[in-house]
């Protein structure tokens, strides 16, 4: 079974158009950055020929796509609106995107790492460069097609539903072997030594927070896994050096930094250790901005303003992502920014709740996203004793809230919650949402998980 699995993964690889994606990405990162600048700039072009002439453009996009110039339209971008998740949100419905423009592709949603809850369309063209540009960052990290593949995951059965067989399928065929992460405990670790002991050499993957978790209670263990992970990435969450070295010491090879989204994809990878993140270029244009909008000096922090120069569903121009962000001068040329010296945003953390189980926060995000109705949600640990779910947005039906509230008691139980709907819910300073936060009922104290 185990020369089966790498097998099939190998030829799922060798797929012409797959295999042909991922040989794209690796020619353009030869390119001089004169060639790179020009590649990129016939690729925001395009995407404002289509974006600009479609019914649902914004009024400035429609003067955007009236430049017959590339580099004269990169010279005008940084003018152009910055889209944020309400617009999205507003004003360009999936659903109402495919029927209107005969799309073909898939309806999804993010995770909603800042609370936020993303609706979005991915054209087949952006689907099968997901799949593409996936691979592309895992081979920087030290993966071959067919090597195996441990994951510390969620999966769809933590937010009360079973897993398809279409994701059994994929899983299978893609030599990836899921380890149920969000409850994180001994029976978790467990699994995670089965599948290294069974599958090795693999590469393994996740959470931070939950790769982090097993490193510590394997080192506690006192046990050494090294030469049976050949590489490691995270996923969903920052990356601190304290937490790679912990890894290292247990598995032999640190955790590498992966940026990614569902919106966008892959985005950057960390191709060694303490080393910047580069971007995943072509697919990706990145800019650095303050909070007027404006680009910040090389070496200053702001907002990430995203665009993905392949899909044709929603439209990703110059999105916020809601992602903090540096880049210093060696990171950037003529092309433009090519590399993220740190992020500054996206760290979950785990909690240890006063019922003994310990939960990964991402729980909340993957669990509220098969809500629509849910714009934005705060979960608050009061005390440390009780929970209050803040969600805003349209109320659900009586139905649909009990539904959710019997996945959530039997997440929690018997620590007591309740769910609240309001109408607006408190940012951070910088502007962030925050998902889960700690706080104190007497005190008024209030602390981000």
């Amino acid at each position: 079974m185990k020369l089966i699995r790498k097998a099939t993964a190998q030829s799922v690889y060798r797929l012409r158009q797959l295999e042909r994606d991922v040989r794209e990405l690796e020619r353009y990162a030869t390119l001089s950055a004169a060639e790179m600048r020009e590649v990129l700039n016939r690729r925001l072009w395009d995407q404002m020929q289509y974006f600009g002439n479609r019914a649902d453009a914004l009024p400035e996009w429609k003067a955007a796509a009236r430049i017959q110039d590339p580099e004269e339209l990169r010279e005008v971008w940084h003018q152009l609106p910055i889209l944020t998740k309400q617009d999205l949100q507003s004003r360009f419905d999936p659903k109402k995107m495919q029927a209107q423009f005969n799309l073909q592709g898939i309806c999804a949603s993010t995770g909603g790492s800042t609370g936020e809850p993303v609706h979005f369309f991915h054209d087949q063209a952006m689907m099968r460069h997901k799949a593409a540009a996936r691979i592309f960052c895992r081979k920087q990290f030290g993966w071959r097609p067919g090597m195996p593949i441990v994951c510390i995951w969620g999966s769809e059965r933590d937010v009360g539903h079973s897993q398809t067989l279409k994701g059994r399928l994929t899983s299978f065929v893609q030599n990836v072997h899921i380890v149920d992460g969000y409850h994180l405990d001994e029976k978790t670790v467990q699994r995670v030594r089965e599948q290294i002991r069974r599958h090795a050499p693999v590469a393994l993957y996740g959470f931070t927070t939950m790769l982090e978790y097993v490193a510590r209670e394997m080192l506690a263990a006192g046990e050494n896994y090294v030469g049976q992970v050949a590489a490691a990435w995270n996923g969903g969450e920052m990356l601190y050096p304290e937490q790679s070295r912990i890894f290292q010491r247990v598995f032999g090879v640190p955790i590498l930094n992966f940026y990614g989204g569902r919106e966008l994809s892959s985005m950057a990878y960390q191709a060694e250790h303490g080393g910047p993140m580069r971007l995943v270029r072509p697919n990706l244009f990145l800019e650095i901005v303050d909070e007027a909008g404006q680009p910040v000096e090389p070496g200053t922090p702001g907002r990430l303003i995203c665009t993905n120069t392949i899909n044709r569903g929603t439209p990703f121009l110059r999105f916020d992502i809601g992602d903090l962000g540096m880049s210093t001068t060696q990171d950037q040329d003529e092309s433009g920014i090519h590399s993220l010296t740190a992020l500054h945003g996206r760290s979950a953390g785990i909690i240890h709740l006063s019922n003994g189980k310990t939960i990964n926060n991402l729980y909340w995000n993957h669990l509220f996203k098969d809500y629509e109705n849910v714009r934005q949600f705060q979960v608050a640990i009061i005390d440390g004793q009780e929970l209050e779910i803040r969600l805003c947005g349209e109320p659900l039906t009586a139905e649909a809230e009990e539904k959710l509230k019997q996945v959530i008691r039997k997440f929690v139980d018997p620590l007591p919650f309740h769910i609240c709907w309001v109408e607006k819910i408190k940012r951070t300073k910088q502007g962030k949402l925050v998902q889960v936060v700690r706080e104190s009922r007497d005190a008024g104290v209030i602390h981000a998980a």
